[in-house]
């Protein structure tokens, strides 16, 4: 017996995606900027990265067939005009669509992801962690270095995500593709939409962090 395909996007795909999309950098906002009371932006910024999947990932399902993964182009629905790509991701295997000329790219920026696993996780979730429990332990009344732990924050994570961001240029495809991040991210603007978002903003934190660490 096999599954039937998934139904057609209604309405937008680009602008659904877009608005799905701004859940990360108001997550962030809520993170970094942390208003008052702390301990509400925390407990808000927590329980939107947690749900948001529960919203992206049935966008993603649909998204796979109806977009291009790198440019966020919605394709036509016959076949022959664009490139399919294989992906393993969350222990299950995604086909996702690419226009002509934009499988290659797609595909080495997920080899990369897959061969630079380790270092761009390390380079995302400890200084998370670390940002987090700072937040947590000002929410509670506790004297901690809030600012020094945001800085290191958006230092960190802003030369990971340029990493990322160039360093895929000089990676070879790999078939099939595995990645070790949520799928569903990517599938919001398409890559390389995203990939423009991880320069300008990681430079931007970059200045931004090392102004305030070297004025201590």
């Amino acid at each position: 017996m096999t599954s039937e395909p998934p139904p057609r996007l209604p309405g937008f795909p680009v602008l659904t995606g877009l608005l799905l999309f701004l859940f990360i950098p108001l997550v962030l906002f809520l993170f970094v900027a942390h208003p008052a009371p702390i301990g509400a932006s925390l407990a808000a910024g927590v329980a939107l990265m947690a749900g948001h999947r529960f919203l992206a990932r049935p966008y993603m399902r649909r998204a796979l067939a109806a977009k291009c993964l790198w440019c966020n182009r919605v394709l036509g629905e016959a076949a022959g005009e664009t490139d399919a790509l294989e992906i393993h991701s969350g222990g299950a295997v995604w086909t996702a669509r690419c226009c002509p000329g934009h499988r290659t790219a797609a595909a080495r920026f997920l080899a990369f992801l897959e061969s630079w696993a380790w270092p761009l996780r390390l380079g995302i979730f400890l200084p998370l962690l670390l940002l987090l429990g700072a937040l947590a332990a000002t929410a509670l009344g506790r004297t901690v270095p809030l600012g020094t732990a945001t800085d290191l924050f958006r230092l960190i994570v802003g030369v990971t995500v340029n990493v990322a961001a160039w360093g895929y240029l000089g990676t070879r495809e790999r078939a099939p593709a595995r990645i070790p991040f949520p799928l569903h991210n990517f599938t919001l603007l398409g890559i390389r939409t995203l990939l423009w978002v991880f320069r300008l903003v990681g430079i931007w934190w970059i200045a931004v962090a090392l102004a305030h660490l070297l004025r201590g």
